[in-house]
């Protein structure tokens, strides 16, 4: 069995599962992004971002799968590639959220933030430690994956970074 055939197998069968979800727009080869639920927590040892959904979890542990989670916050942001680290910036275009033909450009930009981890990879759960730059208040967080020069985006999830204490 080829790769692209099994990842277009659990697509479908994710897919399936999610039906009464929001889904992301993306054909049923292509892999599927669901942003379920989010939420910010802050305590001495710094702000951790936890989100929930649908994404390759097994694909991400097993393969160097690209999947980006970016959190933004009008025009900062937060990206984790979770092949290479986080970088933080800003970017005019993501005022109005991030749309396919920008997610491309994002990933040449930005700047380490050495702070900003990936703390635990699991079945449909993501926690990240928050970077200490990065401003507490209303963002949004969502998944993006280029996928043979395509973007796949994941649904935009709205989420309240806690301040640190």
């Amino acid at each position: 069995m080829t790769p692209r055939f099994r990842v277009a197998a659990r697509c479908a069968l994710a897919l399936a599962a999610c039906c009464a979800g929001p889904a992301a727009l993306a054909t049923p080869t292509d892999p599927t992004l669901i942003l379920t639920a989010a939420a910010s927590a802050a305590g001495d040892g710094g702000r951790v971002l936890r989100i929930d959904g649908s994404f390759h979890a097994q694909d991400l542990v097993q393969l160097a799968y690209p999947l980006q989670v970016l959190v933004r916050m009008g025009t900062a942001y937060v990206r984790f590639d979770l092949a290479d680290g986080a970088v933080t910036g800003s970017a005019p275009e993501l005022a109005d959220g991030l749309q396919a033909g920008e997610a491309q450009g994002l990933l040449g930009a930005g700047t380490p933030a050495p702070d900003a981890r990936v703390l635990f990879l699991g079945l449909g759960r993501l926690e990240m430690a928050l970077p200490a730059s990065f401003p507490a208040g209303a963002a949004e967080a969502q998944l993006f994956v280029i996928d043979e020069g395509e973007a796949i985006l994941s649904n935009a999830l709205p989420v309240v970074l806690e301040a640190s204490p």
